[in-house]
């Protein structure tokens, strides 16, 4: 992975190019991450300090902006893609700040699309799930 170090002791990614990253909720990422990597598609996932959202790593995409719309309800972002996004480093892992969650692999990157197709499916409450279901 092509990161930098800034400001000497922070190290972050620049997307665009073949990165790209989505941010949500902690709570619908522990779901994400799980889908994808059932599917073999692992994204890697880093929690931000606190731990209530988290940032999944995934190949370039593009969203129109009615896609952008849908997802401001569930509380997910698709960062823009001349955006940084600050990865874990030993010392921020150490003090809990930025920290893996699912660290990145030799794998290749989900798509953006099957990224957020997965969120998306991942967020829909399971009791709809089942009454669409014959």
């Amino acid at each position: 992975m092509p990161a930098q170090l800034v400001d000497g002791d922070r190290i972050v990614l620049q997307l665009g190019g073949v990165f790209g990253a989505v941010t949500m909720p902690a709570g619908l990422d522990r779901k994400v991450v799980a889908s994808l990597r059932i599917r073999a598609m692992p994204a890697p996932a880093l929690a931000h300090p606190g731990g209530q959202r988290w940032t999944l790593l995934s190949g370039p995409g593009a969203v129109t902006l009615d896609e952008l719309a849908a997802l401001v309800p569930l509380g997910v972002s698709v960062v823009g893609e001349t955006a940084v996004v600050v990865l874990p480093s030993p010392e921020t892992e150490a003090l809990n700040l930025w920290h893996w969650v699912q660290q990145p692999t030799q794998a290749d990157l989900p798509s953006q699309a099957a990224l957020l197709a997965t969120t998306r499916a991942m967020a829909v409450p399971a009791s709809r799930t089942r009454s669409a279901q014959p």
